[in-house]
């Protein structure tokens, strides 16, 4: 009998081509992301590997796989890199394994991120509407060479965005993290002048109050965490310049929704451009505070990731870690539990 292997739909519908391709050997099954029917699903397929989006699931998914598995071992494989829908400490007390993919994502992101930068300062969209709306009204819009792009959170997408902004765009890049710049060196096993030249940086601060005074544009590019959730609060979006622009392409739990929409609508921060939201499908914090209505914001339905190529590499590092989770390669697997 071939292994079962359950997949929440809309990560199928992306996948099931190469999954099919990739693993044929295995019995790819679709199912709604709706826990319930998701938990039965799994029972009744007796499946002890599950494909997940970015859904947030209770004790009843968890239980449902440990119960089909019986005393084989358990896998929850993330479709992505964020594992802030998965209950890990729950995972680690039913020594369920967990996976994401790495990597996979990082440059259609950062794409993502810099045309999120150019539709902001270059107004594209209000330009395209007015077309479409039968008017040819002109108007004088923005250069981003030379401004300041902030990158708040250095990992891996910020880096690729600080590249492609300072080496491509002639942009200035200041990085903002909570790490040192020490640590920082000490991870990339580099000195400072060879990072600073890597990835494009003038500046790397620790301090948020330095860093919001210096950019011109604000790109998010933090984890989210419970130390992180709701970073980008009332009074970190007044220390920006009025002039700022914000873009987020990384997790809505990240910004206070309803502070932003006031800055933007009384005129305190410029413009936004949003990919990720607190609520997916979008719905406003307060009925009053509809980011959608505002003329100077853009958004784009969490989309920055969702690649053809950016899906090919999610998937086939998943049926990779399938196959080396079915040979016990346990040690092989990119692994978060």
């Amino acid at each position: 009998m071939s292994e079962a292997i359950v997949c929440t739909e809309g990560q199928f519908v992306k996948g099931e081509q190469t999954f099919r391709t990739l693993g044929p050997e295995y019995e790819w099954i679709s199912c709604c992301e709706a826990e319930e029917p998701l938990s039965e699903c799994i029972l009744a397929n007796r499946a002890r590997i599950v494909i997940l989006g970015v859904e947030k699931y209770n004790d009843r998914l968890y239980r449902a796989l440990k119960e089909s598995a019986g005393k084989e071992p358990v896998l929850i494989a993330r479709h992505g890199v964020g594992y802030d829908g998965v209950d890990l400490e729950r995972c680690r007390e039913l020594d369920i394994m967990v996976t994401i993919t790495p990597g996979t994502l990082d440059l259609s992101v950062a794409e993502h991120t810099i045309a999120l930068c150019l539709s902001l300062v270059r107004d594209i969209p209000a330009l395209d509407r007015s077309m479409r709306d039968g008017r040819f009204v002109p108007h004088v819009t923005e250069e981003l060479a030379g401004k300041t792009l902030g990158v708040a959170g250095f990992g891996k997408i910020g880096r690729r965005v600080s590249q492609i902004a300072s080496r491509g765009l002639a942009m200035e890049v200041v990085a903002f993290d909570t790490l040192s710049l020490a640590e920082q060196l000490e991870r990339e096993g580099c000195g400072e002048e060879e990072f600073r030249s890597k990835y494009g940086l003038r500046e790397y601060l620790c301090d948020y109050g330095s860093f919001a005074a210096a950019v011109d544009i604000l790109s998010i590019h933090m984890p989210a965490t419970e130390q992180t959730s709701g970073f980008l609060n009332a009074a970190r979006l007044q220390a920006l310049k009025p002039s700022t622009y914000l873009v987020n392409t990384s997790r809505g739990a990240l910004i206070d929704e309803d502070a932003l929409y006031d800055a933007l609508a009384e005129g305190r921060l410029k413009a936004a451009a949003l990919d990720v939201f607190c609520s997916e499908p979008y719905v406003p914090r307060s009925e009053t505070r509809d980011l959608r209505r505002l003329p100077n914001v853009i958004v784009t339905p969490h989309v920055a990731s969702n690649t053809a190529e950016a899906n090919f590499r999610v998937q086939k590092n998943i049926v990779d870690n399938i196959g080396r989770f079915l040979e016990g390669r346990y040690e092989q697997m990119t692994r978060i539990v």
